[in-house]
């Protein structure tokens, strides 16, 4: 009897269906193609995130530990339950998704528009870590619906900022437009014996042509003509927080531009897939299986900007990676070919872009199959 051995580690599939689920619904589809006396299918799933939504779902799956939770106010202006989660090794992992993630606005009828929202309920949520104790804390960047520059989560940790006439401003992107002064003196004390790290789901700098507004900013809300305002607004809170250099860094876009503001606080700035990958010490078991599948809910070219497949498939080597994702933007399409020798799309075995949304469990199963198929002829 021939064994194979498969990792699965997709992220999720965002506002359709988790990681977790994602990797159950090919794990069954795999068993049902495989059936049979000749084959011993030995599958792994490991659902993953890049520091976007699910974060704390991933590293709990595998890391013992002990959730946390503080009541917040988040970004939607409601009052939530935020979790958080203390490995036993030490680290305190925050999702900043928890408190400021499109989905809260999303579903909220008169959530605040994208000029009253800011960070500021991050900023709390490392307060209360820090406040039980925690210093060192991986903060998840990803899937945020503020575009502040992290003006918020500074102010929430003790730094105080007014526009020309002295006047404190806002936590939110409206206080960014309006910031002539920053004063970083009284920032919370704790953080200086603290190890920060902000776990960047892109590499995208806060500023220029590949910079957080102008690559992120209309997807949530800013038009043409706001990006211009809100890209010198970044520049001078980089002055005002002498920082330039940590604006041009790597990461430093992530988020709405959470990834500056962690580096102002000294933050380290990580490849969140990788720290992932790392954190729950998956590399030697893909690298010691036949295949790893991971997956996404749309592979473009923002895939191959730090996106979690990409970190997967370079991890896994010398195991082959095959992806899987609702749909695979046809641009990005051959670049993803040096990653993932095969790429399938929901779309090419559900009835519609409609039915791929609607039933992507069910379709993620047949896609599972359509690999089996594939492995049984060799």
């Amino acid at each position: 009897m021939a064994q194979i051995r498969i990792v699965i580690a997709p992220d999720s599939f965002k506002g359709s269906l988790s990681a977790d689920a994602v990797a159950e619904s090919l794990a069954d589809g795999l068993a049902d193609g495989m059936a049979g006396p000749d084959i011993e299918l030995v599958t792994t799933r490991a659902p993953m995130a890049d520091g976007g939504e699910g974060l704390l779902a991933a590293v709990a799956a595998t890391c013992p530990g002990q959730w946390q939770e503080a009541v917040q106010t988040g970004i939607h202006a409601r009052s939530l339950t935020a979790r958080w989660y203390v490995m036993d090794s030490g680290p305190a992992i925050i999702e900043s998704a928890e408190v400021l993630g499109l989905p809260l606005i999303e579903v909220t009828p008169d959530a605040p528009p994208l000029a009253q929202r800011g960070s500021y309920a991050l900023g709390t949520l490392i307060a209360e870590a820090l406040d039980h104790g925690s210093r060192d804390i991986a903060v998840g960047l990803g899937g945020s619906a503020c575009n502040d520059a992290g003006l918020g989560l500074l102010l929430a940790l003790g730094a105080r900022a007014f526009d020309d006439e002295g006047r404190p401003v806002s936590p939110d992107m409206n206080g960014l437009l309006s910031l002539a002064r920053l004063d970083l003196s009284d920032l919370d004390a704790r953080l200086r014996d603290t190890r920060l790290r902000a776990l960047c789901d892109v590499d995208n700098p806060l500023l220029g042509e590949h910079g957080a507004s102008r690559v992120y900013g209309p997807q949530k809300g800013l038009s043409e003509a706001d990006i211009d305002a809100v890209e010198a607004a970044f520049d001078i809170l980089a002055i005002q927080a002498r920082a330039t250099d940590a604006a041009e860094r790597p990461g430093s876009g992530a988020a709405g531009g959470l990834g500056f503001a962690l580096a102002v606080l000294g933050a380290a700035l990580e490849s969140g897939a990788d720290s992932v990958i790392a954190l729950t010490d998956l590399a030697p078991t893909m690298q010691d299986a036949d295949l790893v599948i991971t997956g996404e809910g749309r592979s473009d070219t923002q895939t191959l900007s730090g996106k979690l497949p990409v970190a997967i498939a370079r991890a896994a080597r010398p195991t082959p990676t095959w992806l899987v994702a609702g749909d695979i933007e046809a641009a990005a399409d051959d670049r993803l070919a040096e990653y993932f020798p095969r790429r399938y799309r929901l779309l090419d075995v559900a009835d519609s872009k409609e039915a791929a949304l609607a039933e992507p469990a069910r379709y993620l199963h047949a896609v599972g199959r359509e690999i089996a198929t594939e492995l049984r002829r060799g």
